[in-house]
């Protein structure tokens, strides 16, 4: 009987150690999952970004908003430029072959009593396009609308698409309309987390608390991309 109970308890010890060992392996694999998911969606959104500034048309605007630094994600930057269009995005009912592109993060809903913070990209057709040309040479941003506009990455913590130019040193500083020269990059930066751990974030309130100051466990869920993109002159 005493060798059966030490048997049945060795058993039950190595039990325990295997569904550990089992347990750290599928914690390991969600979160590397998760991270690679992540991964791809920045790596899309920046090649799509730097497709889409490659075909800015270089004598018109670059419509920039600096970000208010306030900790919100709604608080990001804006940006706006004017691009030749590709032949399958022309309409035969809106000729042209202009469009605008538009960045920002805002709020929208999910569902009942849940919020949450996206990058949103708008287009503008030929003819508002050409109504912000003639609107002079520092036009302003131009309306978004989140209810209508399209999201391309949720759970957006920050954005950021500061353009720089280079001074007579050579070295990359922040651009605005005043500068005496355009911007030769966009620095763009994106922090956003997975839709597994956004599950706990409800309120606007939530999200705001974890792009300015999350807890230390919460740190490992954010993840961070950024990259320096040429504009063409």
């Amino acid at each position: 009987m005493i060798e059966l109970l030490v048997a049945m308890a060795i058993t039950s010890i190595i039990m325990i150690v295997l569904l550990a060992l089992v347990g750290q392996s599928t914690t390991s694999y969600t979160q590397t999952q998760r991270a690679v998911n992540t991964l791809s969606q920045a790596r899309a959104f920046m090649q799509f970004f730097d497709r889409e500034l490659s075909t800015r048309l270089t004598s018109t605007p670059l419509i920039h908003e600096a970000g208010t630094g306030s900790g919100s994600p709604s608080s990001s930057d804006k940006v706006a430029f004017i691009r030749a269009t590709s032949q399958d995005e022309q309409s035969a009912t809106n000729p042209g072959d202009l469009g605008t592109s538009i960045y920002y993060v805002d709020f929208t809903s999910e569902g009942t009593n849940s919020l949450s913070p996206k990058l949103f990209r708008k287009t503008l057709d030929p003819k508002e396009t050409q109504t912000l040309i003639e609107s002079g040479a520092t036009p302003p941003f131009p309306a978004i609308s989140p209810s209508t506009d399209e999201p391309i990455i949720p759970n957006v913590l920050k954005f950021e698409a500061k353009p720089k130019y280079r001074d007579g040193g050579g070295k990359l500083v922040d651009w605005t309309t005043s500068s005496p020269v355009p911007p030769s990059v966009i620095d763009v930066l994106v922090k956003f987390i997975d839709d597994s751990s956004a599950q706990r974030f409800r309120t606007q309130t939530d999200w705001n608390r974890l792009a300015s100051t999350p807890r230390d466990t919460e740190r490992q869920l954010i993840r961070t991309f950024n990259r320096s993109i040429a504009i063409a002159k």
